[in-house]
This record gives C-alpha cells, sequence and structure tokens, in this order.
C-alpha cells in the first residue's frame, strides 16, 4: 500500500506569538487658540506665578546657542540737593533812617556819575525829586530811584533788567556802629557790585554804603 505525503502549511502569522499593540498618544497643539489654564491640583502642569515674566529676553552666543539673559535690577539712587549760602534780610530801619541812607547814597552816585559826565561827553546825568537817569551809551538809559513805601532802592537796567535793592546788615565797624549795603535779596548780588561792573562808578564807598545808621 502505497503512502501520501500529507503537507500542512502554517501561516506564519500564527507560528509567532502576537504582537501587542500599545496605544498610541497623539498631541496636537493650536497656535490660534491659548492653553487652557490648568487646575491647581494638576501636578504635571502646577500654575505659573503671575508675576513671573512668560517670556525671557536671550542674547545670542558666537557658537548660535541661546542663553537666558540675566535680569539686572535698577536701583535709584539718591543725592542730597546741594546746600545754598544763608540768605540775606532786609535791616528793620525806620522811615527817617531809609532816608538818611538811600540819599547819602544816591548823592556819593551822582558825584561820581557827574565827574564821568565831564570826561565823557555821551555821558548824560540827571537826577530830581529821588530819580537819578543816566544815559550811558553803548548799553542804553540807566533808571534809579526810590521807594520809601517799601524802603527800597530800584534799579531798571538795560544790561541786567530791573532789580530791587534793600538795606542790609553786614557787621559792624570797630566801633560798633552797623554796617550795610544794598542787596538784591534773590540772588544776593548788591548795587554797588552791579554798577561797577556795567557802569564803571564803585559808589558807597565812604559815602552812605558800609556806614552805621
Amino acid at each position: 500500500m502505497a503512502h501520501k505525503a500529507i503537507s500542512i502549511s502554517i501561516p506564519l502569522s500564527l507560528s509567532k506569538a502576537p504582537r501587542r499593540i500599545l496605544p498610541s498618544l497623539s498631541l496636537s497643539l493650536s497656535l490660534s487658540q491659548p492653553r487652557a489654564p490648568t487646575s491647581s491640583s494638576d501636578p504635571i502642569n502646577p500654575p505659573r506665578p503671575s508675576s513671573f515674566p512668560t517670556t525671557q529676553p536671550h542674547r545670542k552666543l558666537h557658537n548660535g546657542q541661546l542663553r537666558p539673559q540675566p535680569r539686572t535690577r535698577s536701583r535709584a539712587f539718591t543725592t542730597a540737593p546741594p546746600r545754598r549760602a544763608a540768605k540775606a534780610e532786609a535791616a528793620e530801619i525806620s522811615p527817617d533812617e531809609y532816608h538818611r541812607i538811600s540819599d547819602r547814597y544816591i548823592d556819593g552816585l551822582v558825584a561820581q556819575l557827574e565827574e564821568m559826565q565831564e570826561e565823557r561827553e555821551e555821558v548824560d546825568v540827571e537826577y530830581s525829586a529821588g530819580v537819578l537817569t543816566l544815559l550811558f551809551p553803548p548799553h542804553g538809559t540807566y533808571v534809579l530811584n526810590k521807594q520809601p513805601p517799601n524802603k527800597q532802592i530800584w534799579l531798571s537796567s538795560p544790561v541786567s533788567g530791573p532789580k530791587r535793592y534793600d538795606w542790609v546788615v553786614r557787621g559792624a565797624d570797630g566801633d560798633g556802629a552797623e554796617k550795610g549795603e544794598w542787596v538784591y535779596l534773590r540772588d544776593g548780588s548788591t548795587l554797588s557790585g552791579l554798577l561797577e561792573e556795567e557802569v564803571g562808578v564803585a559808589p558807597g564807598v565812604g559815602e552812605g554804603e558800609g556806614e552805621g545808621l
């Protein structure tokens, strides 16, 4: 009896253990919509404090890598204001003292200006009723006058403008008498100093300014 060979074909898929298929995770990012905030109980994505910046400035290194730029903290430096010189104060003088001091000063100024007028024809000096007018080319016209209600001397200069001068005590002489000068209280300048600088006369030396009351 003849034997017949029987061949059985087994699929290769059955010869091996079945392959386990793992579920795939898909992550989709949307650039058009912001990411929804996570709850405070999420252990993976804890909430970010609102005070932290979301982005940090970066600077590029020579090798092309990026690294965060260190934060710098600005600090305000305060300086003390500059110290000012002691402010001059007008002296307390009576009306009679004011007239005596101001008349003595203006009389000495007029005497010096009249001497200048004799040497320079273009200079013109007029003094009447407490008002002194000086034409002094090339500057222009100066007007100086008394102000008894304020106990001041006013000067209108074509160079430096109008100023009001008060009598300020500057100490005492050897005999104990008070000495003073006419001072512009806003900047501490003196009437004699301005006239010496702009006109070239130095009133007050032995003529009222610097002498006692």
